[in-house]
């Protein structure tokens, strides 16, 4: 007897992508829980702060490629409930082929994780730019890249990093949609990857952050991208 038509069911699929989902950059304050045939995401405490949410919302994106890479796709139901305010969201995977975006993005994953952000001197292009705004616009988020040095210089303040070295981006959101930032920071991290870019958190320092993306959004994460030095 083969075993070439059995297809696994999909809470063992989410069960072995998990570790990649918590790969993503995140503060911790969340937990996972495996029951009826779905992943549960349960914040430690309600009215978690913006940092934990951000985290969540990088580790959902993750299991979303991760997922997706291995040929399913994640259902996910957002939002708490009266009854157990902690629960942040359900994943339910079903069958699904992966896009090749997306598998390049998976293989980002355990990649990403381990580089040190040594940028080299070598300008990013704005082909490359527009891209990863497209694909934080996808996620519900807006990426905007710091022109004004002087703006440049205040986010980077503190930082060890040579002057000259990557761009500075500022992703914002709407207030409340720190899911939203957090898979958009996601997707531009592993999508960075994919393209030969490093990539690491600033202080966001909201004052000056958001100078750069207006009046109306958050600032939710500074990234400052690069290629790595050679």
């Amino acid at each position: 007897m083969t075993m070439t038509n059995v297809v696994p069911r999909g809470d063992t699929v989410l069960r072995s992508v998990l570790h990649l989902a918590d790969l993503a950059p995140h503060e911790g304050g969340y937990q996972w829980r495996l029951t009826d045939g779905a992943a549960h995401l349960h914040v430690d405490v309600p009215d978690s702060p913006s940092a934990v949410l951000l985290g969540v919302g990088a580790v959902l994106h993750h299991l979303r490629i991760a997922l997706a890479a291995a040929g399913w796709s994640a259902l996910i139901s957002r939002g708490t409930t009266p009854s157990d305010p902690t629960h942040i969201a359900s994943i339910r995977a079903v069958r699904q082929q992966p896009t090749t975006e997306q598998v390049a993005m998976a293989a980002a994953i355990s990649v990403r994780a381990g580089e040190h952000a040594d940028f080299s001197e070598t300008a990013v292009p704005w082909t490359v730019l527009n891209r990863l705004a497209a694909q934080a616009r996808g996620e519900g988020a807006q990426l905007d890249v710091v022109l004004d040095h002087e703006t440049r210089l205040r986010l980077l303040r503190r930082t060890k990093a040579v002057e000259n070295a990557g761009v500075v981006v500022v992703i914002g959101g709407r207030p409340g949609e720190e899911l939203a930032a957090g898979a958009a920071l996601s997707a531009v991290l592993l999508m960075g990857t994919v393209w030969g870019l490093l990539g690491c958190q600033l202080p966001v320092r909201p004052n000056v952050a958001r100078q750069v993306i207006g009046p109306d959004l958050v600032p939710q994460v500074v990234l400052r991208l690069g290629y790595p030095r050679t």
